[in-house]
């Protein structure tokens, strides 16, 4: 257990550290010319100029080669910039031994790190995404798309293996319907490499259940019907107790992680008793989408015959 003293001490080494950095991005605006600067990289970057989009980047990426916050047996830096990854780090990553600091305020460097591994992919530069995206899990250990975005390189370069462990390590952390969907997707791809049809059918149609997109739907469909050329799988048989099962010979989970929804279920009730509205709206819009689409409907439907039932028609 960290004594008072040694956490003082490390609190002070923290602001200390913390003003280096800020005086380092001075040049670039501070922490609001770093958001700036994404924006305008992930703009080219959705315009498919992977280049304009990585190059954008390099000022900060000089910035972050310099920088103060080296961790150590003491004190452990990261940089988690979203509220429910740095609940969850909280959660899985409790060390009494050791202080905890988040530099995200200072400097979002697992946003930073992210952006440019996924410019480099998408232009084919696989070793500059590969230290990009391993810095950002470095930085962010409970983001699930830190990890899905290295499983996109694992897949590129044909490291299956790799690819496994990685959505794996992700859906212990995903807290997101569109995280899901690609989890899944990446495991139907991984399990059709093996030549394990009837998985991959089993992956396909649990991806469904967190898509109420059409154009996903159809994609998942035409998945299932060129699946089922290359197997005597009966689609018809599927069912939960089967597709629960095969998840756990293989080690991932058929839905959310019960630890993330439990997680999200305190967050919302500690900052409801707080009577702090915003950070309970945010937890509530979490636990609204740690559910599967079927499970959105029931809620909805139960809603309407709750409203039906309050205002009767006369």
């Amino acid at each position: 257990m960290i004594s008072i003293e040694d956490a003082k001490n490390q609190e002070d080494l923290f602001q200390i550290k913390s003003a280096i950095m800020s005086k380092k991005l001075e040049d670039i605006g501070g922490r609001k010319g770093v958001m700036e600067i994404l924006s305008l990289s992930l703009d080219a970057y959705k315009n498919k100029d992977y280049e304009k989009s990585l190059k954008i980047l390099e000022p900060l990426m000089q910035v972050l080669k310099e920088h103060p916050f080296v961790s150590s047996d003491d004190v452990s830096y990261v940089a988690i910039s979203d509220e429910m990854e740095w609940v969850l780090y909280q959660h899985f990553y409790q060390n009494p031994s050791q202080q905890i600091k988040n530099v995200s305020l200072v400097c979002p460097m697992d946003w930073i790190y992210r952006q440019y591994a996924l410019a480099a992919l998408d232009l084919g530069d696989y070793s500059t995404a590969l230290k990009g995206v391993t810095e950002a899990v470095q930085w962010n250990p409970t983001s699930a798309k830190c990890r899905i975005l290295y499983a996109m390189l694992c897949s590129a370069e044909g490291r299956w293996e790799n690819l496994l462990k990685e959505i794996v390590s992700a859906m212990k952390y995903t807290y997101r319907s569109s995280d899901m969907i690609h989890c899944f997707r990446f495991l139907k791809d991984y399990f059709i490499y093996k030549k394990m049809y009837d998985v991959a059918v089993y992956c396909s149609f649990l991806r469904s259940r967190f898509s109420s997109s059409e154009n996903v739907l159809i994609e998942i469909v035409g998945d299932m019907v060129m699946l089922l050329k290359r197997t005597n799988f009966d689609y018809s048989s599927i069912n939960d107790d089967d597709m629960i099962e095969t998840c756990k010979k293989y080690g991932f989970m058929p839905t959310f992680n019960p630890e993330v929804v439990a997680v999200a279920q305190d967050s919302y009730e500690d900052a409801f008793l707080a009577k702090d509205a915003g950070r309970a709206a945010y937890f509530a819009q979490i636990m609204e989408d740690l559910k599967t689409e079927q499970e959105k409907r029931d809620a909805v439907n139960l809603r309407q015959l709750f409203e039906s039932h309050r205002n009767p028609v006369s």
